[in-house]
């Protein structure tokens, strides 16, 4: 497929691309912005057109738009190559290999099973009843076929048989999901007798589905709502139901979160698109990075009982910690969204522009009466405080709270400053080296600085070779490349005369992203210095050698062998000379 994906490369702008999804801003002949797949306050991720490449220095992702699209829009290459040929106007030749064929199979039972279940809903009798109960519940016919909502018959087999004429295996029904297996290996319509959710992926494909009891068939021994289990589609904590319609407007207002898919339904019904639910599931590190895509603002909504509240707090912390703004909605208990969009649509807009600030919901609902309430609540706000990580939103909410709990702001402040909040330790994406040392990011800006003036400024690359040591490099990447380049240095006489590109064509090609991201920014370090170009190498080499001697004498401070004293003094001395 080599000639098809250069031809999209060509077609496609990969800033047009990303720029969908990422607020980019011109950096030289770069781009950069926030990225997509982490929480950062700061832009390290990195676009540059000319070379069809991104990259993010702060979690190390990076690759090309096939790569950048498989991740945003959680596809395989396959898929991400599908969606950018049809982009780019590019006719592919027919290409499925036996993984994908079976990934396939999977997306096409899925899809098979969907309409099975809708139609039953809509047109059989056998679903008559269950229809009738959603109108019942306020839902139209109209959103029923919009959300392709359907009824799974009370009877074991039913659904695997249709599928099986269908053309589709037993087994692929057990991966789909969709089959269980009792008794023997004998299998079983996982859902029966349950109103049923399609739950979609971000292109819009059905990987789940949500099923909830209907009430003739409630015996109390079984789970109100039945959720398919993971899959090889299928992963709760990356998968939002209605994200991919609700992506579309996201852009533009808050995301608001609710517990249920009738809750969605009615709402959507109502006018309101911008809504989502995490299918089942609390909300997870996954689920925040994917609204995050789209808007920094959350809205949680949930319903006013005790599950209610409970799935507002665990909603709330895992966004606080990504970074998001959060504000509330409130209901009276026994009331939910589905219910107040039945039985008064037309207030659903107005309710949603009467959200409250959410130390004040929670002040309220913790109670803030007598003083031992008051220490209650504070205990209870401080580590949600803790993790929200813009400083002027931190200190407008610690404001809030002083003044509801009539404590002094700097008692607060005080207590969220004894206990640093620790930011997850994120594993490093296959295939990339994962640090031995902890090195900070000034550190690794400091090392990335270096190798980018080595690629892009050929004329300094003799003195800034001569002067810097490998041992220098404390982050595994930087050095590993450093390493390369001596070898060319060394091997090769027109080293000094190569371009950046020839450079990076020597390195594997897991560094290619990371190589062009820091010539950008090199590139956009020299284009607005006020130093020259030698002087700016000088600092940046003298840097790292001042950098990598501090470390030398830390390190022999804790040896009192006469030998390591002499070597003290020695570094000391070089160190006094440079400072």
């Amino acid at each position: 497929m080599s000639a098809e994906t250069e031809q999209i490369k060509e077609r496609l702008n990969i800033a047009d691309i990303i720029g969908e999804h990422v607020k980019l801003k011109r950096a030289g002949n770069s781009f950069k912005g926030l990225c997509p797949f982490h929480t950062e306050k700061s832009p390290s991720f990195i676009v540059t057109p000319a070379r069809g490449s991104w990259h993010c220095f702060g979690c190390g992702e990076g690759g090309d738009v096939f790569t950048f699209v498989e991740k945003i829009e959680g596809v395989d290459f396959v898929g991400a190559l599908k969606l950018l040929a049809d982009r780019a106007g590019v006719q592919l030749p027919d290409y499925k290999p036996n993984v994908e064929n079976h990934r396939q199979r999977l997306f096409d039972v899925l899809d098979a099973s969907r309409m099975f279940y809708h139609e039953i809903l809509m047109n059989q009798k056998a679903g008559s009843k269950a229809k009738q109960y959603l109108i019942d519940r306020g839902v139209t016919e109209d959103t029923m076929k919009l959300f392709s909502i359907g009824y799974a018959p009370h009877a074991w087999g039913v659904a695997q048989a249709w599928l099986i004429k269908k053309g589709y295996t037993i087994q692929e029904m057990i991966e789909a999901g969709l089959v269980g297996q009792r008794d023997g290996n004998k299998p079983f319509d996982r859902f029966r007798g349950r109103i049923m959710f399609p739950i979609d992926d971000m292109q819009g494909r059905t990987v789940a589905f949500g099923g909830r009891i209907v009430p003739w068939h409630e015996t109390g021994n079984e789970g109100k709502y039945v959720n398919s289990p993971e899959t090889a589609l299928y992963e709760k904590r990356r998968v939002m139901y209605n994200l991919s319609r609700a992506k579309k407007v996201l852009r533009k207002m808050p995301c608001i979160v609710v517990e249920g898919y009738m809750d969605v339904v009615m709402m959507v019904q109502s006018g309101i698109e911008n809504v989502v639910a995490t299918s089942g599931t609390a909300m997870t590190e996954d689920h925040v990075a994917l609204m995050k895509r789209f808007t920094n603002t959350m809205i949680a909504a949930f319903d006013g009982d005790a599950a209610g509240w409970k799935a507002t707090i665990s909603a709330t912390q895992a966004a606080l910690a990504g970074g998001m703004h959060v504000s509330t909605i409130t209901f009276p208990d026994g009331v939910d969204p589905a219910d107040v969009a039945k039985d008064n649509p037309e207030e659903v807009a107005k309710l949603f522009t009467q959200t409250r600030p959410l130390m004040e919901v929670l002040v309220e609902r913790l109670g803030a009466g007598s003083s031992e309430q008051r220490e209650q609540a504070l205990s209870a706000l401080v580590p949600l405080l803790r993790l929200v990580q813009n400083p002027i939103e931190q200190g407008a909410m610690i404001e809030q709270v002083a003044q509801l709990l009539k404590v002094p702001e700097l008692k607060i402040a005080d207590l969220v400053s004894q206990q640093e909040v620790v930011a997850p330790v994120m594993a490093a994406p296959v295939g990339q080296i994962q640090p031995d040392i902890q090195v900070s990011n000034h550190d690794t800006r400091l090392e990335q600085g270096v190798i980018g003036i080595l690629l892009c400024a050929p004329g300094v690359r003799g003195e800034l070779m001569a002067g810097i040591k490998e041992e220098y490099f404390l982050d595994p990447i930087c050095k590993t490349v450093y390493k390369e380049l001596q070898r060319s240095h060394d091997a090769d006489q027109a080293f000094h005369e190569r371009a950046s590109s020839e450079l990076i064509a020597m390195m594997g090609e897991e560094y290619h992203s990371f190589l062009i991201g820091v010539e950008s920014r090199a590139q956009e370090l020299i284009s607005t210095s006020n130093i020259s170009l030698n002087e700016e190498a000088r600092f940046l080499m003298r840097s790292l050698q001042k950098r990598f001697l501090r470390e030398r004498l830390l390190s022999l401070q804790e040896d009192v062998s006469e030998d390591a004293l002499q070597q003290f003094q020695g570094v000391a001395s070089e160190l006094a000379a440079m400072e």
